[in-house]
């Protein structure tokens, strides 16, 4: 008769626990080695470039518009209203200082959302950390591989830099549309003062931004971006940050926006130019200058015609129109692709 030896349910208990737990490290390990590779070190943050700016003028040197990043020197978090980094941390990520640089309350509600959604894309549930690291390392795509590379090198900032460091870094980094990186040059292109003299209401406007720059931009939708800023005033009264006596001064006054920039039709004009130019930009790796053929009178006469055109036409169900004017030279001096930039960029011109 064979003798039969049995683990104590207690050591038993232990044992098994201690091998899947070794199996588990193991796993981790593997998994993170195989998406670590061939990602950026931390250390080369400092070294991260900013794109070049380009900048477009009219046949008499008036601007037109600005792509690529606009320079500002790096703000302090000391410099700054209190409000103004609370109001990005009340609407793009509450539990900031008490994660590790991801949020599985996050990650489990955007999962959820995942579930219903058909399509590729993957939404949602990235810290202000991992929107870092994807805006310094990574590209926008928006899948498994990616946000799981996000991920790592949200955790792999988190053990280098402070909670104060890393959101410094965020806002001296992030994109507010129209060529502007950082709060500082954000502060001075959409109302025309520094950073440190931002109100609540300029502070909830550029924090509403975070969702898309170009989507919730007051130069494309002043309604649309004011919305979206009243919504952040709420998050910040909900997160205690402001008093519900400041979020309605704050709505009661209507924001001033500084529209230095041409109207969003001749972006339809620098969108054609592009192609052409932004290759001489990367490889340049420097701030260019460009004079193109476009006269602002024209491009502005002829975005009165189409308004014009499209009021007329309105009981017709018109939806769309495009023009373009060109001299005898063949030159192109106005260029309008649609009615609407900020609905629709494809150019019907």
């Amino acid at each position: 008769m064979a003798l039969q030896f049995k683990r104590p349910p207690l050591k038993a208990f232990i044992y098994w626990t201690t091998v899947l737990g070794v199996w588990a490290i193991i796993f981790v390990v593997a998994f993170m080695a195989v998406f670590s590779f061939g990602l950026p070190s931390i250390d080369d943050i400092d070294k991260v470039e900013k794109q070049p700016a380009i900048t477009y003028l009219d046949r008499s040197g008036a601007l037109i518009a600005v792509q690529g990043s606009q320079s500002a020197p790096p703000v302090n978090l000391d410099e700054l209203p209190p409000y103004v980094p609370a109001a990005f941390l009340a609407v793009e990520d509450r539990r900031f200082y008490h994660h590790p640089g991801f949020d599985p309350v996050g990650i489990l509600r955007a999962a959820m959302r995942n579930a219903t959604k058909k399509g590729g894309n993957l939404a949602g549930g990235s810290t202000i950390t991992q929107q870092l690291a994807r805006n310094l390392f990574l590209s926008s795509d928006q899948n498994l591989k990616r946000k799981i590379q996000e991920l790592i090198l949200a955790i792999k900032l988190e053990l280098k830099f402070t909670k104060k460091e890393i959101l410094a870094l965020y806002l001296n980094r992030v994109y507010f549309g129209a060529g502007a990186y950082g709060i500082e040059a954000a502060s001075q292109r959409y109302f025309n003062k520094p950073a440190k003299e931002l109100t609540i209401a300029e502070s909830a406007l550029l924090a509403g931004m975070m969702k898309g720059p170009s989507r919730y931009s007051p130069l494309s939708d002043s309604e649309r971006a004011q919305n979206r800023a009243n919504v952040v005033l709420n998050e910040m009264v909900e997160a205690r940050v402001i008093t519900p006596e400041q979020r309605n001064e704050a709505v009661s006054k209507p924001l001033k926006v500084t529209k230095t920039l041409a109207t969003a039709h001749a972006l339809y004009f620098i969108d054609w130019l592009s192609s052409e130019v932004q290759p001489i930009a990367a490889a340049a790796k420097e701030d260019l200058i460009v004079e193109t053929t476009l006269d602002l009178a024209i491009q502005t006469d002829a975005e009165r015609a189409v308004q014009r055109i499209m009021e007329r036409d309105a009981k017709k169900k018109v939806e769309q129109a495009a023009l373009v004017a060109i001299d005898g030279e063949g030159r192109v001096r106005a260029l309008i692709g649609g009615v609407s930039y900020a609905d629709s960029q494809f150019n019907r011109a």
